[in-house]
């Protein structure tokens, strides 16, 4: 893939109806998981966000379960270990529970975006964030 092929780099959300259905749905992601919050009531959050070109976000781990749908662009999230996630528009990923990591967009000109879901005990915040790199 070329970076400057951007066609590639952005997700399809339209387009999927053949002539005369009236229905169709594009599954993204269809999985087991096995980290929810065991608890009967969780907080819910959904939104979206997006990473300059060349930019990163903060140091900070999560403290539920994590989903995100890239919607544009491209996405590394680097950890102690190394990058463990990368993702290009249509990729649906998960960022591990409680590991300190920042996410990075290493394209040279397109943003990257995406929807996040994240499912939280009630007793924790959603996101723990620190200035300075953990480790």
């Amino acid at each position: 893939m070329q970076l400057d092929d951007y066609r590639e780099l952005k997700l399809q959300l339209d387009g999927f109806l053949k002539p005369g259905e009236q229905h169709k749905r594009n599954v993204l992601l269809e999985t087991v998981y096995g980290s929810l919050p065991k608890d009967p009531d969780v907080d819910v959050l959904v939104f979206s966000a997006e990473l300059a070109p060349g930019g990163y976000t903060n140091w900070h781990c999560h403290n539920g379960a994590t989903f995100f749908v890239c919607t544009q662009g491209l996405f590394e999230a680097h950890f102690k270990e190394g990058t463990l996630v990368k993702a290009k528009a249509g990729d649906v990923y998960s960022e591990p529970i409680a590991k300190f990591h920042r996410g990075y967009n290493p394209h040279p000109e397109l943003r990257y975006s995406c929807i996040g879901l994240c499912l939280t005990a009630r007793d924790r915040d959603h996101i723990t964030s620190v200035s300075e790199r953990p480790w």
